[in-house]
C-alpha cells in the first residue's frame, strides 16, 4: 500500500511539474509550445522513474 500511495505522490507532482511548466511556456510563446513542454516533462520523468526503478519491479516480478 505505502508503494501505491508513493506512486501516486509522484505521478501528480510530475504532472504538476508539467503544468507549470507549460503554463510558464504558453504565456511567452503560445499553447502549442507550451504542450509541447509539458509532454516533454512527462516523458522525460517517466523516463528516470523507470531507469531507477529496481529490474525486478521493471521486468513484472515481485515488489516485496
Amino acid at each position: 500500500m505505502h508503494e501505491v500511495v508513493t506512486t501516486v505522490l509522484d505521478v501528480l507532482g510530475l504532472l504538476l511539474l508539467a503544468a507549470g511548466v507549460a503554463a510558464t511556456v504558453a504565456s511567452l510563446l503560445g499553447a502549442g509550445p507550451g504542450l509541447i513542454v509539458a509532454a516533454v516533462v512527462v516523458l522525460v520523468g517517466s523516463w528516470r522513474a523507470d531507469r531507477s526503478a529496481p529490474r525486478r519491479r521493471r521486468a513484472g516480478g515481485d515488489t516485496r
